[in-house]
């Protein structure tokens, strides 16, 4: 352990020292001992914080075998770590497919992907040894539940407390604000904002917002959703017309397209465009492409695009990453609320290892105990 712990100091050592929750879990699932020997299908963002909570889950003897949901997102010094500590990596659109021929026991997915390829085999086909899985974003959630025969239990990670009221809304809306600082190199007072989409990460988006001084305006297609933003003090107007006046625009829906051709023309010059939802294509970038004229790649992963609006003025829209997620691609904000989700995840993982052959099919909310685990935990870590 201590050749290990050297690894850690040496990559993250901020991370390890002011939080040192990974380490933490390590031990605790080392103790624990039910990950021992068992073969995990992951598929999930390759991130700094990724390859931390390999080093935990090896510590906790499982066997990770690890498949890339955006390359955007995919960071190869991360990649090169998580190999070194004996997972394989696998890359690119067939990477699930890889993943599920090594006969893994459990799946932890991001988008609902690794889980469908599977219901997707032939029963006959399907790799035996696999009991059950867990999926962490809404937008799996969402595709999970149109599933009519889901023949797996699948722990919904996305809805407990943990993931929704700490990494979707503090993480996210956090990294925002620390990404829009960088960018603009100003106060975020009196900034003019539109968040799309008004679920767990866009409403901590536009309380982040709010709380740094901006002005926010909600657009969400849920009437019901656009009451709660009306009473908890947002401005609510269609997006067209917000676009009008906005200086920065979030989607947070995970839909695709949610930005498009009018969208673009219709925006003022020198809006800033971001998404911190699942599917980069929540902003149609080949219509703003094709809009384009000159196209200038600045820092922070971000372009300048010069077109027309739609009185045939020139102006420029700046796009950060492309369209995808971008607080991952950046890795913006406190590293807090990812890695409590992050711990939150390997915790199911330990709880499906014990219980999930004797859990039925279909979907099952995380159980409490344990995210009262990851808060322990991470309460611990924050108090060394």
């Amino acid at each position: 352990m201590a050749h290990k712990q050297k690894q850690k100091s040496e990559r993250l050592p901020e991370l390890m020292e002011l939080f040192p929750l990974m380490e933490r879990l390590g031990k605790y699932l080392q103790l624990d001992g039910s990950l021992k020997g068992v073969k995990i299908g992951w598929h999930c963002h390759l991130t700094q914080l990724t390859l931390l909570t390999v080093e935990a889950l090896v510590e906790g003897g499982a066997r990770l075998f690890l498949s890339e949901v955006n390359p955007a997102t995919t960071d190869d010094e991360a990649v090169q770590g998580i190999k070194d500590l004996g997972a394989q990596v696998f890359l690119g659109e067939t990477s699930p497919q890889k993943v599920l021929a090594q006969s893994p026991q459990l799946l932890t997915d991001t988008g609902f992907v690794i889980i469908d390829k599977y219901l997707s085999m032939p029963a006959s086909e399907r790799p035996r040894p696999i009991v059950a899985a867990s999926e962490i974003t809404t937008s799996g959630i969402e595709k999970l539940r149109k599933v009519k025969d889901l023949a797996l239990p699948v722990i919904n990670i996305n809805s407990g407390l943990l993931k929704a009221r700490i990494e979707n809304y503090h993480g996210v809306g956090d990294g925002v604000v620390d990404l829009l600082r960088r960018l603009t190199g100003r106060s975020l007072s009196g900034l003019n904002s539109i968040v799309v989409g008004y679920g767990a990460v866009g409403s901590g988006v536009a309380f982040h917002l709010r709380k740094e001084g901006g002005i926010v305006n909600v657009v969400d297609s849920d009437p019901v959703r656009r009451l709660i933003a009306h009473f908890d003090g947002y401005t609510v107007d269609d997006l067209l017309t917000s676009l009008r006046k906005a200086d920065v625009v979030v989607t947070a829906t995970g839909q695709r397209h949610i930005i498009g051709e009018t969208h673009w023309q219709s925006a003022r010059d020198g809006a800033i465009f971001l998404n911190v939802g699942h599917w980069p294509e929540e902003l149609d970038m080949n219509s703003l492409t094709s809009l384009s004229g000159a196209v200038d790649d600045l820092d922070l992963k971000t372009r300048r695009f010069h077109l027309q609006d739609s009185d045939g003025v020139q102006k420029r829209l700046y796009v950060v990453a492309d369209g995808n997620p971008a607080n991952i691609v950046l890795l913006t904000g406190s590293v807090e609320p990812t890695l409590i989700h992050l711990a939150t995840e390997a915790l199911c993982l330990s709880y499906l290892a014990k219980h999930g052959a004797s859990l039925g099919h279909g979907e099952h909310l995380v159980p409490y105990e344990v995210e009262q685990n990851s808060s322990i935990l991470a309460l611990e870590a924050l108090r060394t």
